[in-house]
C-alpha cells in the first residue's frame, strides 16, 4: 500500500513540475489543483481548439528492457519511471486524445494531413516498439508551446531546460514524429549536455526508431564504442563519447543480439535486431565503391599529392587518391605509413588516419616479401565474433587476393593473379596479367597502352580473364613519377581496382 501512494505521489510530482514548465509557476494565492492546461483545454473540439485523436500500434518483440540487478529489490520506482523504457509488464497507453489549437492545425504539416474536415478531428497514427515509450499528452503539449516559439532559440533553450530529462526525451520524439529538425536538434543538444552510456543507448533507441535525422549518427557512435571496447579502435575522436568511454565497465554483450548497459540497480536490455534497416542502409551508402562499377571507366591514382614536394622515391608515409577523371570527384584515399606495412583505404580525408575510424573502408594486408596480398573490408577480425551483437558491424570479408611472381632478377616485366569478390552475384572471379611480347630489335617488352602510359615503367600491366586476351578488363599506366591512369569494367570495384593500383605502386621486396 505505501508503495502504491508512494508512486502516486511522485506522479504528481512530476505532473505538477510538467504543468509548471509549460505555463509558468502558479501565484501566491492560487490552488495548485487549479492547472492552468485545465483551464485551457476543452472536452471537445471547438472554434479554438481541435482534438486530436492518437492511435498506437506495438510490435511484440521487444526492443528494450530494464531489469531489476539479481542483488536489487528496492528500486521499482525507479524503473516504473524511466524517461525512455516503458515495461511491458506495466502496460502501454496505445490511444488517447490531446487537444491543440486551432491555428497549429494549419501550420504544422502532419496535423495538416490528418485533419478531417467533416469530423472535424485529427486522426494520428504511432507506430511503437515494444520498450521504448510511446509520446504521451505532455509530450504532444510540450511540443505545440515549443512550436509556438521555436523562431526564438532564447526562448526554446529556455522552455527546454526547464524540463526533465523525461520531457525532453518526449520533445526529441515529437521531433522526429513531426519532422521537426529545430526540435531534435535542440533536444539532442540538451540531452548529450553530460552524456553517459545510458543516456547513448537510450538516444539510439529514440532516433533510430523514430527514424530521426540524427540515427545514422547514433549508429556509427554505438559502433566506435564496440570497436573501442574491443580494442580495436584505439582511439575515440567524437567528444560525445570523450567521458562515456571511460567507464565501458557497464557494457555486456550476450550474443546473438543483446547489449546490456549494467548500473548499480537495474541492466538496460537491447535487442539489435532493429537496427537491421540501419545495418542495410550503412551498407548500401558504401554500396558505391564496394561493387563492381556500371561500366567501363577512367580514373587516376595519385601519390602523395597532398605533399607536392615529395619525389617518387620519397619517405613514407604514402597517401594515395583515386579521382575520377571525367570530373575530378575523388572517391578513396589509401595510407602507407611506412615500407612493407599495410595500406589502410578510407572514404574521406582525415585530420588523423586511423583503423577503424568513421570513415575506415579496409585494408590491403600483405607478407614480409612483398608477394601475397589480401584485401579486406572495414568488418572486425573474426577472433572478435562473439564480442559484437548482430547489426552492428560484421565479421570482416576478404574481397581480394593478389599473387604475384617472384622477380628478384627484374629480368622480366611483373604478372601477377588476382581472384576478387564480385559483391553482386557472391562469386569469386580470377583476372591474370596480359603478357607482353619481346622485341628482339628494341631489346625490351612491348604492348599496346593506347596512349594511357607515357613513362615506361614495371608499373604499367593489364589485366584479363584467362582464356579472353581481347578484352582488357584493367589497365594500368605510368604519366607521371607520381601519378598513374586506372582503367576498368565491372565486376571490379572502385575498392578492389584501387588496391590493385595501390600495391602495384607499391615498394615489394621480391618484386622489382
Amino acid at each position: 500500500m505505501k508503495q502504491q501512494i508512494d508512486l502516486k505521489l511522485l506522479q504528481q510530482q512530476r505532473e505538477e513540475r510538467f504543468q509548471k514548465s509549460l505555463f509558468g509557476a502558479p501565484q501566491v494565492d492560487q490552488q495548485i489543483e487549479d492547472k492552468p492546461a485545465n483551464s485551457k483545454v476543452p472536452q471537445l473540439s471547438n472554434e479554438n481548439f481541435v482534438q486530436i485523436y492518437v492511435k498506437c500500434t506495438i510490435t511484440p518483440e521487444f526492443v528494450a528492457q530494464k531489469e531489476l540487478r539479481d542483488d536489487n529489490v528496492d528500486n521499482e520506482i525507479d524503473i516504473v519511471f524511466d524517461d525512455v523504457i516503458e515495461n511491458e509488464e506495466l502496460g502501454m497507453k496505445k490511444e488517447y486524445n490531446v487537444f491543440v489549437e486551432r491555428q497549429l492545425v494549419q501550420q504544422i504539416k502532419l496535423l495538416k494531413q490528418n485533419y478531417i474536415e467533416k469530423q472535424d478531428l485529427i486522426k494520428m497514427p504511432v507506430c511503437g516498439s515494444n520498450g521504448i515509450r510511446l509520446p504521451e499528452e505532455q509530450d504532444l503539449l510540450l511540443y505545440f508551446e515549443f512550436f509556438k516559439i521555436r523562431e526564438n532559440q532564447t526562448e526554446c533553450q529556455l522552455l527546454i531546460q526547464q524540463q526533465d530529462l523525461k520531457n525532453q526525451y518526449g520533445l526529441l520524439i515529437c521531433g522526429c514524429l513531426f519532422n521537426d529538425e529545430i526540435a531534435q536538434d535542440l533536444a539532442f543538444k540538451f540531452l548529450t549536455k553530460k552524456p553517459t552510456l545510458e543516456i547513448i543507448m537510450k538516444l539510439l533507441l529514440v532516433t533510430v526508431h523514430y527514424e530521426s535525422k540524427y540515427q545514422m549518427y547514433m549508429y556509427k557512435l554505438v559502433k566506435q564504442i564496440l570497436y573501442y571496447y574491443n580494442g580495436i579502435l584505439k582511439e575515440i575522436t567524437d567528444p560525445l563519447l570523450t567521458e562515456v568511454v571511460q567507464n565501458l565497465k557497464q557494457l555486456q554483450i550476450e550474443k546473438p543480439n543483446i547489449i546490456r548497459v549494467n548500473n548499480k540497480n537495474f541492466s538496460l536490455k537491447i535487442n539489435t535486431t532493429f537496427l537491421y534497416p540501419l545495418y542495410k542502409q550503412y551498407e548500401k551508402d558504401r554500396g558505391q565503391v564496394f561493387k563492381p562499377i556500371n561500366e567501363y571507366t577512367q580514373f587516376s591514382v595519385l601519390r602523395n599529392a597532398d605533399i607536392p614536394d615529395q619525389t617518387e622515391e620519397s619517405e613514407y608515409p604514402h597517401i594515395y587518391i583515386i579521382k575520377k577523371q571525367s570530373d575530378q570527384q575523388q572517391y578513396l584515399y589509401g595510407i602507407q605509413l611506412e615500407a612493407h606495412a599495410e595500406i589502410h583505404i578510407y572514404d574521406n580525408k582525415c585530420e588523423k588516419y586511423q583503423k577503424y575510424n568513421d570513415s575506415y573502408l579496409g585494408c590491403v594486408e600483405r607478407n614480409i616479401w612483398g608477394t601475397s596480398m589480401v584485401v579486406y573490408d572495414d568488418g572486425y577480425p573474426e577472433s572478435l565474433q562473439s564480442q559484437f551483437p548482430d547489426w552492428i558491424g560484421q565479421k570482416r570479408r576478404r574481397l581480394m587476393k593478389i599473387e604475384y611472381e617472384t622477380n628478384i632478377m627484374a629480368n622480366e616485366p611483373r604478372y601477377f593473379d588476382t581472384v576478387f569478390l564480385n559483391l553482386d552475384t557472391k562469386s569469386w572471379e580470377e583476372l591474370i596479367t596480359l603478357r607482353p611480347h619481346y622485341n628482339q630489335e628494341k631489346d625490351c617488352y612491348q604492348l599496346n597502352f593506347f596512349g594511357r602510359a607515357k613513362i615506361a615503367s614495371a608499373r604499367n600491366f593489364q589485366l584479363i580473364k584467362a582464356g579472353d586476351d581481347k578484352t582488357i578488363q584493367l589497365l594500368h599506366g605510368k604519366m607521371e613519377p607520381n601519378s598513374f591512369n586506372l582503367d576498368f569494367r565491372p565486376p571490379l570495384s572502385i575498392l578492389q581496382a584501387f588496391a590493385i593500383s595501390m600495391v602495384s605502386i607499391s615498394s615489394k621486396a621480391l618484386v622489382s
